[in-house]
Formats: structure tokens, sequence, C-alpha cells
């Protein structure tokens, strides 16, 4: 058995609301693992600018007064991709994968609105194409490389189990972010056990939605090796104030 290929994992990052002690340690664990692939796990954005959530207790205002904020968040949004872009063309990344998020995908709610804006789709703000990533919607499952491992953004089954949720539903071994949370379940199928990892995040963990209600949200970045045969070895590396260990090395911002 070999090791076909190595995949680094980030999950919501949400820029510019990211974490940058965690998202550096993530950047960190990239160079040093140098992988073949990149996967990112969506809501790579906050989407604050266009969510439907800002506009619960007052009043939408003319759409020449949500540009600006719009467009500023886009920019900052695409100065993290750069850095994600560099951290992967210096490590000798070959294959960029992204699974499109729901903060995604509340820019193509605003051009459904307003469909004469279209360079305001995530795909064409964030230069995805460009960018060199494989993009795939938000809600596909895809199969990462070959491997018996399928991942998408998150978002399908909730509730506190919900990784044994997506696993006795789908039958799959499954990867995800969403939920901000690091939790893992195994569940036996007559094809042999099943797991669903929930991958946690790389934003920060003070928002304003959460009037400052306690979570069990963490910060992580995986590394995966998919082998010739399909199986895989998934690490989910916890990062603490910008520090993690790999291979019993420590890793840090």
């Amino acid at each position: 058995m070999k090791i076909k290929e190595t995949v680094v994992i980030f999950p919501d990052i949400h820029f510019p609301q990211h974490d940058e002690k965690a998202l550096e340690c993530a950047l960190s664990v990239l160079k040093k693992v140098k992988p073949s692939a990149f996967l990112l796990l969506g809501d790579f954005v906050e989407g604050s600018s266009v969510s439907h959530w800002q506009w619960a207790k007052k009043k939408r205002p003319p759409l020449e007064f949500q540009l600006p904020a719009i467009e500023e968040e886009i920019e900052l949004a695409n100065k993290g991709l750069d850095r994600l872009d560099e951290a992967c063309k210096k490590a000798g990344v070959k294959t960029k994968i992204l699974t499109m998020g729901n903060h995604e995908l509340w820019f193509d709610n605003f051009v459904e609105e307003n469909p004469y804006l279209k360079e305001y789709t995530a795909m064409n703000a964030f230069k995805i194409k460009d960018r060199g990533y494989k993009a795939y919607p938000y809600g596909k499952y895809i199969r990462v490389l070959g491997s018996k491992l399928y991942a998408y953004h998150g978002g399908h089954y909730s509730g506190i189990n919900h990784t044994r949720s997506h696993v006795m539903n789908l039958g799959v071994n499954v990867v995800y972010g969403h939920t901000h949370d690091c939790m893992k379940s195994v569940v036996t199928h007559l094809t042999g056990a099943k797991m669903a990892y929930s991958m946690g995040c790389l934003c920060k963990m003070e928002k304003d939605f959460l009037k400052n209600r306690q979570t069990n949200w963490t910060h992580n970045v995986g590394v995966l090796d998919i082998y010739n045969d399909g199986n895989f070895n998934l690490n989910v590396l916890t990062i603490i104030n910008g520090v993690t260990s790999f291979n019993g090395e420590l890793i840090n911002a």
C-alpha cells in the first residue's frame, strides 16, 4: 500500500472575520506538509454585506447604499484568498478543490435579486476559476480524488449528533464544515465501518449574533492521506491559540 495523495483541508475561514493566529497556523501546516492537493470546505467569506439576516430588524436601503460595503468585503476576502493561493504555490499544490458554502450562496442570491450585477456571483467576485479551483456548488457531495471519502460544505443534517446523522443517512465516509465544531462518528455497515468528520473552523469565535453565548467551536485543519486502494487516514489537528502539533512537532503561526 502506498500514499497516492496528501490533501490539506481548511474549514470555514469567513474572510475577513477570520482568526489570524488560527489561519497562520493552518498555513504553516500547509507549508510543512507540502500536500499534492488543497481542499477548501466553503464559507471562505463571511458574506455579511449580502446576508439577508442584516435586514431582519431594519429596512433594506437602496442598492447604491449597499454596494460600497459589498465591494469592500469582496476586496478583503480576495486578499485572504490571495494568501491561500500564495501558500499553495509555495507548497507545490497541484490540485485545488472548493466546495461552496452557504455564505458564498448569499452572493449568488444577491445576484438573483439583482440579475444585472452578475459580477457579484461568488464565482465571479472571488475569481474562483482564475485561481485554479475545481469548484462544486453548495450542497453537492464530491468524492475526494477517487478515495473512499466524500466531502461537501455541510448543513444537510444538524442537531447535537450531526456527524452520526450524516453517516447514518448517507452510508459513506464524509467530511464537512459548516457547524464550526469538531466531531467524529463511526457507524457499522455491512461493507465496514463508515465515518463522518466535522472539521471545525478557522474564523473568529466571537460573533455578534451569538450575544456572548459560549459555543463548542474549535479551530482545526485537516491532513488527509489517500492510499492507492482508495482507503484513507484523516488527521484533524486542533489549533489552540495559534499552535498545533503534527508528527510530534509543534507548528505555530
